[in-house]
């Protein structure tokens, strides 16, 4: 009798909880803030406002979240979520953070790995420190800077050329940075000047430049542990992205696509 009645009671209450999980709630007047939801609101309060708010100020965020939820779940029953295209783009990208966000710690293995693969990517190329001297093309800057360059290695003194807008001295630039900054040639001519010399005139998109380079710093090849933190991140990036396809890929397949090619002809 007992083994009857507890399993009586067993089924009624797993009858009573699958009434509870499906149960339709588009009818439910009951709205529940709970304090995670509250609490992340008064920290973006504080966050920007630089203070914790006042009472006032607390019941605001409060009536500003019942009325979107309120207004949600009105939207809701008019149907206005269906065939929105924002609407679904919006959920799209929550599912997509939601399952990149399901990712496991990657292993010393794997990040071995990627290390090896992609090695190339984390090196640091070689980078120029240079001051130059700037002569306009339109005030016959080629002329000028040959004969500021003559004065200098005649008695060592330097006339001042034009104003320059991009400034006057740069620092640890490599080849690609001064090449958009002064042009390609302008690039490839620096690499092969000497430090600690004026040199020129080089060409610019701008005019002609005396250079004087002050220092060189060699490419660096970093080492697995000097970047590992980094390697981590990256690797985290590139796993989320393959898992995120693989997992619409498999969504696909469970879809038949049907599109009216015609339109388009």
């Amino acid at each position: 009798m007992t083994k009857r009645l507890l399993a009586f009671l067993s089924i009624g209450f797993l009858i009573f909880l699958l009434d509870i999980l499906f149960e339709d709630f588009s009818d439910d007047k009951t709205i529940v803030i709970f304090d995670t939801e509250l609490k992340g609101l008064i920290d973006t309060w504080t966050n920007q406002v630089g203070r914790e708010p006042n009472e006032n100020e607390f019941n605001g965020i409060i009536n500003q979240l019942v009325d979107e939820e309120i207004l949600y779940r009105e939207a809701l029953k008019l149907g206005l979520d269906k065939n929105d295209i924002i609407i679904k783009r919006r959920l799209s990208q929550k599912i997509g953070f939601l399952k990149q966000e399901q990712l496991r710690v990657s292993t010393d293995k794997e990040v071995e790995d990627y290390f090896r693969e992609n090695q190339s990517s984390y090196v640091i190329p070689k980078r120029f420190s240079f001051t130059h001297i700037y002569f306009n093309s339109d005030k016959d800057g080629k002329n000028r800077s040959l004969r500021a360059l003559e004065v200098w290695n005649n008695s060592g003194e330097l006339s001042y050329g034009d104003p320059f807008l991009l400034g006057k001295n740069f620092s640890l630039k490599t080849s690609k940075e001064v090449a958009r900054d002064f042009g390609i040639n302008f690039s490839k001519e620096i690499e092969r000047m000497p430090v600690n010399n004026w040199s020129g005139p080089l060409k610019s998109s701008y005019g002609s430049h005396l250079v004087f380079v002050t220092s060189v710093v060699d490419e660096i090849i970093p080492g697995l542990k000097e970047i590992k933190s980094a390697l981590v991140a990256d690797l985290q990036v590139k796993q989320k992205e393959e898992n995120f396809k693989l997992y619409l890929e498999e969504l696909r397949n469970e879809y038949k696509i049907q599109v009216n090619k015609s339109l388009i002809q």
